[in-house]
């Protein structure tokens, strides 16, 4: 597997274990649940769910297309902000439950990442796929 591939994956499974850690923490202390239920979705959505499908769409739709990325480069800068989006959004999260000022700027920047990691992902993969 390619190292790009092998980063999203990666990336995935943190953020599975997290999300998973997260539920598990308000199985036993509902209390938090109330203030991190929104944590806990971000990693299970965009962290585990959309970081696995860049990493295993990277890997299996040029194979299924019959040629490479045109833009290899472009689609390593997207798997790096998908993962810095994901990352800036979990700490946007606990600091606006810390009422850390500035924590809504680093939620929404990493919102910000997200949106143009999956718009660069369907740029790519467009690419790929158109004839």
């Amino acid at each position: 597997m390619s190292t790009l591939t092998l980063r999203c994956v990666k990336a995935a499974f943190v953020a599975l274990a997290l999300g998973i850690g997260l539920g598990a923490w308000f199985a036993i202390d509902r209390a938090p649940g109330a203030w991190l239920r929104p944590l806990h979705a971000e990693m299970n959505l965009w962290g585990w769910t959309t970081l696995l499908i860049y990493g295993m769409a990277y890997h299996m739709l040029p194979r299924f297309a019959g040629r490479p990325l045109r833009r290899a480069r472009l689609a390593e800068a997207q798997s790096w902000l998908a993962i810095a989006g994901v990352a800036l959004i979990a700490i946007g999260w606990v600091g606006v439950v810390n009422a850390v000022p500035l924590a809504q700027a680093v939620l929404v920047a990493g919102g910000a990442l997200q949106v143009a990691a999956a718009a660069l992902f369907a740029l790519l993969i467009g690419e790929l796929l158109a004839r």
